[in-house]
């Protein structure tokens, strides 16, 4: 069935060897007890059918995003199928005026910053995994990152967000505003909840201008209270 969702054998893995990195984490301490399959949606209508299905035919699902948790969060316990946000990588727009990108959930960090720097503008988030971790992941998971303490939590960065629910139901709430108080702020709940209300599928993202210069400096103290 799920073939018949995603078009085609190529987004649909099911042999032990294919997927074996997306059933551990990268850690090697979290496995699947018995490795289901993995499904990689290539849009939001797809992982909308995907959540549909699985709802009615009562199959548990994994959001992943670049597995480079540490703590187990993006693998399968059991026999969960693993939905993989990584075909949706695309770019939608970026507003150089008021700072503002917007973009799929599989967008790897490094892209959105490479992307970001051609506009003189920088991501406020950065992390050791930048080169495989992606967006969708970081918003779900409020990864804090390098520049937490500079730019301040991702929580406050993220704008807006495209959710799919379990029952297959899509939330739009991609606003692009830095201030909108009209209604509910709805994404605050999707942030952080790690796939548990729904699976993250864009997100829209403020940036902040790029740094002219970066310098680095290390300090050595003997005790916490020195520091």
């Amino acid at each position: 069935h799920f073939e018949s969702i995603v078009g085609s054998e190529t987004f649909v893995k099911k042999s032990l060897d294919e997927i074996k990195q997306y059933n551990t984490d990268w850690m090697g301490k979290y496995s699947a007890s018995s490795p289901s399959i993995v499904v990689f949606p290539k849009s939001t209508k797809e992982v909308s059918q995907i959540l549909q299905y699985c709802n009615e035919k009562r199959i548990a699902v994994v959001p992943q995003g670049g597995n480079t948790g540490l703590v187990g969060g993006s693998v399968p316990v059991f026999d969960e199928i693993v939905l993989s946000l990584s075909k949706m990588n695309k770019i939608s727009a970026i507003d150089i005026n008021s700072g503002v990108i917007t973009c799929e959930a599989g967008c790897i960090l490094a892209n959105l910053e490479e992307f970001a720097n051609s506009s003189n503008l920088t991501v406020p988030l950065d992390l050791g995994a930048k080169g495989s971790c992606q967006i969708g992941g970081n918003a779900s998971t409020l990864a804090g990152g390098l520049r937490l303490i500079r730019y301040g939590n991702l929580r406050n960065s993220i704008l807006g967000l495209e959710v799919v629910l379990p029952n297959g139901t899509v939330i739009n709430a991609l606003n692009t505003l830095r201030k909108d108080n009209t209604g509910y702020d709805i994404k605050q709940l999707f942030l952080g909840s790690e796939g548990t209300l729904g699976v993250i599928t864009s997100v829209s993202i403020t940036l902040s201008p790029k740094p002219k210069s970066v310098q680095t400096a290390l300090f050595g103290v003997k005790d916490f209270e020195s520091l």
